[in-house]
Formats: C-alpha cells, structure tokens, sequence
C-alpha cells in the first residue's frame, strides 16, 4: 500500500438538494445506518374460517431512519475546503420547509433530498424528520460539536417491482 493511499480520504455520505443541485457532503460519514420498508396486509375475515385471509394492500415506502450525523467545528476547521457546521444545519433545515415562491398544492413542498452512501444506496427522499442535540458550545453561544439525527423517506414516482430490487444487486 502507498502511502497516498493510506491517507486517502474514504468516500462520504452526500446530501443534494434535488431542486436547487446544492450538495452537501457529511463530515463524517454516520457508523450506522437502519433501513426500513413495511409491507401492508389486509386482514379479510370470513366468517367460519379458522384464520384471517391476507389480502396484500401495498408497501410503505422505505424509511431512513435515524441517521445520525456528527459535526465537529475543530474537524471542520482542520480540513482542507471544510465548510462551516451550520451551514450543514442551514442546508438541512431548508430541507424541511418549501421553498420561495412556490404556488399551489403540489409545489408548495419541502424539497427532495438525494441521499448518495458510496457503495450501499443512492435514494430520493424528503425529510420526515430532524433533529438537533448540540453537545458542546463554546463560551459565546456557538455550537462547538452537535449531531443531526435525521429520517428520510424514499419518494416514488413509478412502480417498483420485486425483479427490479433484484436487480440493485452489486
């Protein structure tokens, strides 16, 4: 192994915006990830049968759930092009509320979010939920070390099949 490649920086978690393409990459890429679908049954029951009939009625949609980022201001400040750890706040609280301008129903929504895992998923989503713990501050106030514990949920726009996820397959 050379030595450049021992201190190659491994492939991070990225965040984009999939309305305005801004994109934000995770300082640290979270140690854990839980994936969730739920499939969805109707419970039939005949009378006079000695168990309930299962009739598929559909499948959630894929949650995220409770990925944890970690934000560290001394790390930040130690890397090289690292930008400030609010702005990873700014860009994830902006995820949560629609942006300006927009009319009507249908636009009227938070923004989609791509979440890119190297080597695991590439998924859109929009934020179910975020939140914020700030475990460290400094003497004025500012956050010194927080984490965002966020949950996304994949949005859909065409049918999935069960030999399509086959096919995710690496």
């Amino acid at each position: 192994m050379s030595l450049t490649s021992a201190f190659a920086r491994s492939p991070r978690c990225l965040l984009v915006n999939v309305l305005t393409g801004e994109a934000m990459e995770c300082l640290f890429n979270p140690t854990q990830l839980a994936e969730r679908v739920q499939v969805n049954w109707n419970r039939l029951a005949v009378p006079g049968l000695s168990h309930q009939v299962l009739q598929f009625q559909g499948t959630s949609n894929r949650q995220l759930t409770g990925v944890e980022f970690y934000l560290d201001a001394f790390f930040s400040a130690q890397e090289a092009n690292a930008s400030n750890i609010m702005a990873f706040r700014a860009f994830l609280r902006a995820l949560t509320v629609p942006p300006q301008g927009t009319r009507g129903v249908l636009a009227t929504a938070p923004p989609r979010v791509l979440v890119l895992w190297p080597g695991l998923l590439t998924v859109e989503c929009v934020v179910a939920s975020v939140e914020f713990q700030y475990r460290q501050l400094a003497v004025d106030g500012r956050a010194l070390v927080y984490t965002a514990t966020v949950t996304f949920e994949e949005v859909l726009d065409t049918r999935v099949t069960s030999e399509q996820l086959r096919q995710e397959v690496p």
